[in-house]
Parts: structure tokens; C-alpha cells; sequence
């Protein structure tokens, strides 16, 4: 007698996330936009690190599939570590360097962390790491200077003194936004922070185009591709500290700092959208990701200051990842704890 077989069907339950590749691939979907920007704006030497950067990482992974007999893991995770790298390496970075930073640094981070979807270190932070590390002289610097923060009274009016092009179109935005939707506001918008919103001036292509990066995050929490609550308390916390603190030590001006120059000249909100939201690296309850945020946002004031500085949020978010084991063997313990007294 022929025995019918069992059919196993995932009915009555439904998925409610997106699965990985999913993920993965909406994500370098939404980083398309900062590409084809590149394009336009002819910058392909920041191109061809791009696509150094994509090669390193899909042969380190062909490298440990041969080395250490590991299974390849999903292509499209490869190739976005790999296109994350390289928009946050300057595009001035000698192609070799920029090689050779995200090999090893995928190598370090995929052996020694974990590797993709459960490492504690971001393979993308640790290769930028090992770049600046290896050519900090190629990373752009401190965009503006102290002597003029203490000139002018702003970091944004700093800004201007160093020949900051503004944008033709930035004048009339400004001022229809101005005698528009925000003056029911009572804000008043100078010139020149649509033209950092456009694109910043940053040889790392990151950096520059921050309208984009808001618009992809927008569509990234909209569609759980990242957890929003991380990188949404720590870019409230740290534009928290900008404002109240930033002046301190250069005019003792406490609620003077300008959080728009903060958030749209160093990759903060790029770092926070693109990498510090992944799940994996995250805590897992409300209260952790919290924490981790307030934490990180502190941290972020700490290392990166006002803004405009070059590798700030990635060291940021190396930090965050340190200290991410410790927060969760606190929430495995209270786990415990509270299953103990049930």
C-alpha cells in the first residue's frame, strides 16, 4: 500500500517581514539614487571605488568559501557591504588602498565577528576603519575651523568663509520656503542649507546627498528594512547635545549650535539610516534600543562634535558595536530573571 506523504505548509501562519534578500535588495535599491547623483555629477573616480569596493567584497567572500570551507552567504549581502563601503570612502582614496581596506576588513569582520546577519562589529565600519587607519591623510578634514566658528559666531556662517558654492536654485527655494509653509512655522531658513541638503561638499559621496538619504530612510522604516528606533533616538539625542553644547567650549554659548550643519555635513544621517538601523547589530527589546540610541547619540557629540568631520560616525558606530554584547547579555539575564518568576 502507496502511503500518501505529509505536506507541510507554513498555513495558518503568515510572514510579517520582509525575508533577507528581500532586505537586501531594497536597500540597494534605495542607494541607486545616490549612485546615479555620482553619475551625474561626473565624479567617476568615486565610481571606480564603488566598484573596487563591490569586487573586494563579493572575493573575500569567495576567499573564506576556499580558506576556511564556509558557506557563501546571500550575494546581494555581499554586494551591499561592498557598495556601502565604498560611497563612504573618499573618492580620492588610492584604488588599491580602498581594496585592500574592504577585503580585510570583510575578512576580519565575517571571521572574527561573526559574519553577515549576526555579526557584533559591521563589516562596513571595520573596513572604513582599516582605510582611515591605513590613508588618513586621503579623508577629508575638519570641514570648518575653530578660529572661524569664534569669528563669525556659527559653525554654518564658518562654512561660508571657505568659499562654500552655493547652489544657482538656492536663493529662490529658500525664500519660497520662507515666505511659504515656514513662516507659519516662524523659522527662517538662510541661504545655503539647500544646497547641503542637495550636496554637501564631502569627497566621500555619502556625505553629499542628503535629500536622498532622508527619502530612502523614510521608505526603509516604511518597509521594517531597518529598526527605526536605534537610529532615531540616537539622531534626536545627538542633535540634542549639538544644540545645547556645540558653542560651549568655543564661545561658552550654551543653545547656540546648529543642529541642520550637524546632521547634513558628516554622514550622520547616512551612518545612522544605512548601517547603525540593522537589525543585526540592534538589541532586541524596546528598552535596549533606547539605551543603545541615548548611548550612541552621546557618543556620536563626543567623537564627531558639531559635524563635519570625516570618519566621526563610523567610529561612532564601532563604539556602538562594542558595547551592543553587553547590552545583550543584560536583556538574556533580566530574560531569565523574569522567566525564574513566572
Amino acid at each position: 500500500m502507496k502511503k500518501t506523504p505529509w505536506i507541510v505548509t507554513p498555513s495558518p501562519f503568515i510572514l510579517v517581514r520582509n525575508t533577507v534578500d528581500n532586505m537586501n535588495l531594497t536597500t540597494l535599491l534605495c542607494l541607486l539614487p545616490h549612485v546615479m547623483m555620482i553619475l551625474i555629477d561626473r565624479d567617476f573616480a568615486a565610481l571606480l571605488i564603488a566598484a573596487v569596493s563591490v569586487t573586494a567584497s563579493l572575493l573575500s567572500e569567495v576567499f573564506l568559501s576556499f580558506t576556511v570551507r564556509r558557506k557563501v552567504y546571500d550575494p546581494l549581502a555581499v554586494l551591499l557591504a561592498g557598495l556601502l563601503s565604498g560611497l563612504l570612502l573618499p573618492s580620492v582614496m588610492p584604488p588599491l588602498i580602498a581594496f585592500s581596506s574592504v577585503f580585510i576588513g570583510m575578512c576580519i569582520s565575517r571571521v572574527l565577528f561573526g559574519g553577515n546577519g549576526s555579526y557584533w562589529m559591521h563589516p562596513v565600519a571595520v573596513a572604513i576603519g582599516i582605510a582611515w587607519i591605513s590613508r588618513p591623510d586621503v579623508f577629508p578634514g575638519q570641514l570648518v575651523s575653530i578660529e572661524g566658528v569664534r569669528g563669525v559666531g556659527s559653525f554654518f556662517e564658518a562654512l561660508k568663509l571657505d568659499n562654500f558654492a552655493v547652489l544657482p536654485q538656492d536663493a529662490i527655494i529658500t525664500s519660497q520656503l520662507n515666505t511659504g509653509f515656514l513662516s507659519h512655522l516662524g523659522i527662517k531658513l538662510p541661504e545655503g542649507y539647500i544646497t547641503l541638503f542637495w550636496n554637501s561638499p564631502s569627497t566621500i559621496p555619502a556625505f553629499r546627498y542628503n535629500v536622498f538619504t532622508l527619502i530612502s530612510s523614510i521608505f526603509l522604516i516604511a518597509m521594517r528594512n531597518i529598526d527605526a528606533i536605534v537610529p532615531s533616538v540616537f539622531i534626536l539625542t545627538y542633535a540634542a547635545a549639538v544644540r545645547v553644547l556645540s558653542l560651549v567650549p568655543i564661545t561658552a554659548a550654551f543653545m547656540g549650535g546648529d543642529i541642520l550643519f550637524s546632521l547634513l555635513t558628516g554622514g550622520i544621517l547616512f551612518i545612522a539610516f544605512f548601517l547603525a538601523g540593522d537589525y543585526s547589530v540592534n538589541p532586541r527589546t524596546l528598552q535596549a534600543k533606547i539605551v543603545m540610541g541615548i548611548i550612541s547619540g552621546a557618543t556620536a557629540f563626543l567623537v564627531c562634535g558639531p559635524g563635519g568631520t570625516p570618519v566621526g560616525g563610523i567610529f561612532t558606530l564601532l563604539a556602538m558595536n562594542s558595547i551592543a554584547p553587553f547590552i545583550e547579555k543584560i536583556e538574556s539575564r533580566r530574560f531569565v530573571d523574569r522567566s525564574k518568576t513566572r
